[in-house]
């Protein structure tokens, strides 16, 4: 959908650059197309069929491998074009390219481009300076992603983006972001998450805020920097401008060169008698000189043809618009502004009437107004309204109109000044809502001149000083509604502001109607070009805050008392600075109250918390809804961590709102919670994922599989062969004793992102990530050799231990993660029924031989056969 106005094609820097013939040539051909983030506008491998000038959208070019894998090879915005192999004399393109944020551009058709092009004019010479500039950004973006951080990649990216866009708003996503920079959406994600804790960006989802650019530019390689310095270097380079200058000959001196011409190569002729031969020479000379003058004549035509194509182009790109209509008011000239005005191409102006556009209400004066102009002799001015078109909304315009010396045509200057009627008619409304605002106003409200007349007083003033209207104070004094001693202070204190150029607030009893009361009095000097003109005030009646003042103040020391012998901590924070903390704080945080108030709360909280706090603080500000509660963590003058809970509530503070916050050390409380959670997700005997905290693992597996392709999970099952005949004989202890062992045993064999579980009483499982079956196996015949080159000494008895082990791999056809599980289960049943010391493989469910890779899978650096250990036989269950 295009916007209701139109931008205008010579915000992009190429269009801009070009004189205004070469853009007088394009501006029929340039369509104004709005993109949507995402749009993909030029395909690889196929042909360009338009050039594309954006305006205020980024369009990036973007080159995609044949596993998936993309990478921005460079952005585009409004000071360049998309479609260099049209310049370069090429139609297809190896890369895409993407518009990477919603805005608008223009496109012209390659053909038309390439027409243009073959003129060798200034378009061809701006872009190609283009090119240039658009070859050394590629250039730095290959340096940038080979030799720099993804933090100073993200810096450049961000500046970049937003040297092309119209605010400091970036709507792109974290994964976007990664496919253009070609790095893993997560390394994204943390370089973001440094520039906003650094205080240069802050970012929700889809939405990048730079809040310092100055910061952002430091924080990025000298990459930047070189590609901006390319393209300003490149774009304020101009065509020379060759200028002619040449003076009125004298007839004298054009005889002169005339005959210093025929002396350097007079012509043949035969012999002629003296009187014959000067007659030729004469006539010689005077050739001459009719050529000399044939040649200045020339000279002076085709200077004046670059002057009428320069007061053409003057009046057709003028900021005015201009018409030339006939009596019957179709438009028979216009300029450029006039045609945008009316919405209508130049070239088809003789189809349109002026009156068409005119706004159905307005009509009949523009009838009115045209007949005027016809029979004046002067400038004849009206305004009317003209109705709305598809690229503005209904304007009204000023008309000035003369007719032509046959009073046949009549021409027009069309102003538009919508804008300035829009302003007086808000002028008018905001003094009416002046005026309504200071009569409702619940106090005195007067404005004074230099000489302290009244010039206006609301209506609250003159109703307090007995006066029938605000009207009838206009231009009396103080003298003549107040007691004279009254008077004169109000008068002294009017002159001290205009010679002060200060305003003062003063509290000042005054007798009102015979009634002493308090009042507080403003009184600033009004300035006008720095001229102080007078003087605005106020007064209102403070009276009862003056007689409750006192009571105020002893009720705050009552309660202070008894908030500083709170056994709680609180603290009072306002304007983000914190402003009171009891005893019982700095006894918690270790810092006096002069260490801390009146400065930022935010040092005293720990570094990871702080924008959290923040934020909570930001929304109390704004009267967001808040919890009561939350937990934050500070950080002690002696570097101790303390864990609090915060009981947050609005409260006020020296007149002002403010948050209170009452401090509850939980540091403890929270030490124990983290020790039950770990206890709860561990089996006390072999220190293994529990039953429960092992499924979860299993969960999250099982849906890693179906979000990602090619990926692949193995589940192991073990069991110790003999365990039941080793508690029959030696008891639970010796039992528990042979877990232990070979459970230190397999945590030392499998990787870190491994899970081992104690599964029950018998039975250990193991979740292998990125592995297969293959790859499980190998691990196991590892581990499986290890283990039988154990053996555990109870009651001077030597025990080995051997292992029984059923695997199985995880699908992603698979409906919930349990089948794996189950499958594993059987393979164990299996492996324990050939004997001890056995391995069963379980066989591929039906979907997942259907979906086997065909290509053999990596295998796991901690599944790979070790050169000392030999292979084990096995037996695979089917």
């Amino acid at each position: 959908m295009l916007p209701a106005f139109a931008p205008h094609p010579k915000l992009n820097r190429i269009l801009g650059a070009i004189n205004t013939n070469d853009y007088a040539r394009l501006q029929d051909d340039l369509e104004l197309v709005s993109l949507k983030a995402g749009q993909l506008i030029h395909e690889a491998e196929k042909s360009v069929e338009h050039i594309y000038f954006p305006i205020n959208c980024i369009i990036s070019l973007v080159f995609t491998t044949q596993n998936g894998g993309s990478a921005e090879l460079a952005i585009i915005g409004k000071e360049g074009f998309v479609g260099i192999p049209v310049l370069l004399g090429d139609h297809t393109t190896t890369y895409q390219a993407i518009a990477q944020s919603s805005g608008e551009a223009y496109r012209l058709k390659a053909e038309v481009m390439q027409w243009e092009l073959a003129q060798c004019g200034e378009l061809q010479d701006v872009t190609l300076r283009y090119t240039q500039a658009l070859m050394t950004q590629m250039a730095q973006s290959v340096i940038c992603n080979r030799y720099h951080t993804v933090d100073q990649q993200l810096c450049r990216f961000l500046l970049l983006s937003l040297d092309r866009l119209p605010d400091n708003e970036i709507h792109l996503t974290h994964e976007l972001i990664g496919n253009m920079l070609g790095v893993r959406r997560e390394a994204v994600t943390e370089a973001a998450g440094k520039l906003q804790a650094a205080g240069l960006i802050k970012y929700s989802r889809g939405l990048i805020k730079v809040i310092d650019r100055p910061g952002l530019e430091a924080g990025a390689c000298e990459c930047y920097r070189a590609v901006k310095a390319e393209y300003d270097r490149l774009f304020q380079l101009g065509n020379p401008l060759r200028s002619r200058s040449h003076t009125r000959p004298k007839v004298s001196s054009v005889h002169q060169q005339a005959e210093e011409r025929w002396r350097q190569g007079p012509p043949d002729s035969a012999p002629a008698p003296w009187h014959d031969a000067q007659s030729v020479h004469e006539l010689q000379v005077h050739q001459i000189e009719l050529e000399m003058h044939n040649e200045t004549l020339r000279q002076a035509f085709q200077e004046a043809d670059s002057l009428r194509d320069r007061y053409a182009d003057i009046y057709d790109f003028a900021p005015v618009s201009y018409f030339t209509l006939n009596q019957q008011g179709v438009i028979i000239d216009l300029n450029l502004a006039g045609a945008i005005l009316l919405g209508i191409k130049g070239s088809q102006r003789s189809r349109h009437s002026f009156i068409s556009s005119v706004a159905p209400e307005d009509a009949p004066l523009f009838k009115a107004f045209m007949a005027k102009v016809l029979e004046a002799t002067q400038k004849t001015v009206c305004e009317i309204d003209l109705k709305a078109t598809s690229h503005r909304p209904p304007a009204t315009v000023r008309i000035e109109a003369i007719p032509n010396e046959n009073a046949d045509e009549c021409r027009m200057v069309v102003i538009d000044v919508t804008a300035e009627r829009q302003a007086q008619k808000a002028l008018q409304r905001r003094e009416q809502y002046q005026r309504a605002v200071l009569d409702n106003f619940p106090f005195m409200v007067w404005l004074k001149d230099a000489e302290s007349h009244f010039v206006a007083v609301n209506a609250p003033f003159a109703a307090n000083f007995a006066c029938p209207s605000a009207e009838a104070l206009t231009g009396k004094t103080d003298f003549d509604i107040a007691p004279r001693e009254q008077a004169e202070r109000f008068r002294a204190a009017d002159q001290a502001a205009l010679s002060s150029g200060e305003p003062s607030t003063i509290e000042e009893q005054l007798s009102i109607g015979g009634e002493l009361r308090w009042f507080e009095i403003y009184r600033s000097p009004v300035l006008l070009a720095d001229q102080a003109i007078g003087t605005v005030g106020f007064c209102r009646d403070i009276t009862l805050r003056h007689m409750t003042q006192q009571a105020l103040l002893e009720s705050e020391q009552r309660y202070r008392s008894l908030i500083e012998q709170l056994p709680v901590s609180i603290g009072i924070i306002q304007d983000g600075l914190l402003q009171y903390i009891n005893p019982k704080s700095t006894e918690l945080i270790g810092y006096s109250a002069a260490d801390c108030c009146g400065k930022t709360f935010l040092p005293l909280v720990i570094a990871t918390d702080r924008q959290r706090a923040l934020d909570a603080y930001e929304k109390l500000a704004v009267g967001a809804a808040l919890a009561c509660t939350c937990e934050i963590r500070l950080e002690s003058k002696s570097g101790q961590i303390i864990h609090c809970q915060l009981h947050i509530s609005t409260v006020t503070w020296e007149g002002h709102n403010a948050a209170l916050t009452v401090f509850e050390d939980v540091t403890a409380a929270k030490a124990m919670e983290m020790e039950l959670r770990r206890l709860a997700r561990i089996d006390p005997l072999t220190s293994l994922s529990s039953r429960e905290h092992f499924d979860s693992h299993l969960k999250l597996a099982h849906a890693r599989l179906k979000r990602t392709v090619n990926q692949s999970c193995a589940m192991v099952f073990f069991s110790l062969d003999h365990l039941s005949a080793i508690n029959t004989a030696l008891g639970p202890l010796a039992r528990d004793a042979a877990l232990a062992l070979f459970s230190a045993l397999l945590c030392r064999e499998i990787r870190d992102i491994d899970i081992a579980g104690r599964i029950d009483d018998e039975k250990i499982a193991v979740l292998l990530p990125d592995s297969d079956r293959t790859a499980a196996n190998v691990f196991v015949q590892r581990l499986r050799n290890k283990t039988a080159e154990t053996s555990i000494n109870i009651a001077d008895q030597c025990i080995p231990i051997t292992i029984s082990v059923g695997i199985s791999a995880i699908y992603a056809t698979d409906a919930t993660a349990g089948e794996g599980f189950k499958r594993a289960d059987q393979a164990l049943k299996q492996a324990r029924i050939m004997g001890q010391n056995q391995i069963a493989i379980a066989a591929l469910p039906d979907t997942a031989q259907a979906r086997q890779p065909k290509t053999n899978q990596r295998v796991p650096a901690h599944a790979k056969q070790r050169k000392d250990e030999p292979g084990q036989a096995q037996s695979a269950g089917r």
